[in-house]
């Protein structure tokens, strides 16, 4: 998307004057917040510019400024409501589509992606297996206590990892081991791993980004990341 520097918008923050019919804008300038309304003038415009630039539209930006000081004097404009509005439905369409096809690209790039990571780590590591579930797993410590169920209350420490090897959460030396009720909110690929562990087991999951945290990945994990997670399950209670 080409980026567009949107600062004109901001028109009661940034020094402006009227040459003739021609609107002349200082981004350059710090601009300067003497009260409430200056503040608010800069969050409308900082937002508007944020919506402009996420249509990737190649604005013309003089008739742009023209647009929104004519609206702010009231003047007659060339549009009616109603075509102004199809107009604008059928732009916000056509991001929408744009959008969707962005997101099917990146999520068959990452299909790839990650055909290739787990075809090499089951030739690295026989140990690896592919789940009924579509995650992979790899038995490190096997257990001989009971499989959890739904709505059985599990004890565990874990340790989560990106592929790069970055560790973005862990319990070990942060916090107690976790008391979870099986059923409760849970990424699903880790949730249909708890139930396969017996409990006393250490299993290092492997979960694909659309089991894990998908599209939008959260403030630690890039979107469409695969995951992995060593769990260590202490207890299951029925």
């Amino acid at each position: 998307m080409k980026r567009i520097i949107f600062a004109a918008i901001c028109i009661t923050l940034l020094a402006s004057c009227n040459k003739g019919n021609r609107i002349v804008v200082n981004t350059e300038k710090t601009p300067s917040f003497e009260n409430i309304n200056d503040s608010l003038s800069w969050a409308l415009g900082f937002s508007v510019a944020q919506n402009v630039a996420a249509t990737d539209v190649d604005i013309n930006r003089e008739i742009f400024m023209q647009a929104i000081f004519a609206t702010l004097d009231q003047k007659q404009q060339p549009f009616t409501q109603e075509t102004t509005t199809a107009m604008l439905m059928d732009l916000e369409q056509r991001a929408s589509i744009k959008r969707m096809s962005n997101q099917n690209n990146q999520m068959e790039e990452t299909r790839q992606r990650e055909a290739v990571y787990f075809a090499k780590l089951q030739q690295e590591n026989p140990n690896v297996k592919k789940s009924d579930k579509g995650f992979y797993y790899e038995v490190i410590k096997q257990g001989n206590g009971p499989v959890a169920e739904m709505g059985s209350i599990v004890v565990f420490d874990y340790k989560g990892s990106l592929t790069n090897g970055h560790i973005f959460d862990q319990t070990y030396g942060n916090r107690e081991p976790i008391t979870h009720v099986i059923g409760n909110e849970m990424m699903p690929g880790l949730l249909e791993g708890f139930l396969m562990m017996p409990s006393g087991s250490t299993y290092r999951f492997y979960i694909p980004n659309e089991m894990a945290f998908g599209a939008q990945g959260t403030v630690d994990i890039p979107p469409y990341a695969t995951v992995i997670y060593e769990v260590e399950l202490h207890d299951v209670h029925k």
